[in-house]
């Protein structure tokens, strides 16, 4: 995988309920195993939100305003870019609320929704780093 959480990113996500990574794995079109190693799987849910992120944005709410200005500049530059959006955090939102709201109407017991606040940081990271291995 290429891909693999710090400890510090794992460490809140870790004790997330199993039944909750397996449901958004599902979403994400993984099939866990029947025993979920949790750093692994989510490691690679966030290689696959990626891939979400790039084909269609992300569900971005108001309540995500503050998380997304904590990012690292280059975090936030690179997740942008994958979306193709601008990494301006009021227009990262605007443009976030409109598929939030597609995911409250059309995916109302979406997983990705729920848990974009918590997998943001790792996601930018990870957007950064195969950013810079494309240049590099």
């Amino acid at each position: 995988m290429s891909f693999w959480l710090s400890d510090d990113e794992y460490q809140g996500l870790g004790l997330l309920p199993h039944a909750e990574m397996a449901d958004l794995a599902v979403e994400l079109d993984i099939i866990p195993d029947a025993e979920i190693k949790p750093r692994e799987l989510m490691s690679h849910l966030v290689v696959r939100l990626l891939v979400l992120a790039e084909a269609e944005g992300l569900p971005f709410s108001k309540w995500d305003t503050e998380d997304l200005s904590e990012l690292t500049l280059e975090h936030r530059d690179a997740l942008a870019t994958a979306m193709g959006w601008k990494s301006d955090v009021k227009l990262m939102v605007k443009k976030g609320q409109k598929i939030y709201k597609f995911y409250k109407k059309e995916r109302s017991n979406s997983q990705i929704a729920i848990m974009l606040p918590l997998l943001l940081r790792p996601l930018a990271r990870h957007a950064y780093e195969k950013g810079t291995q494309r240049i590099g």
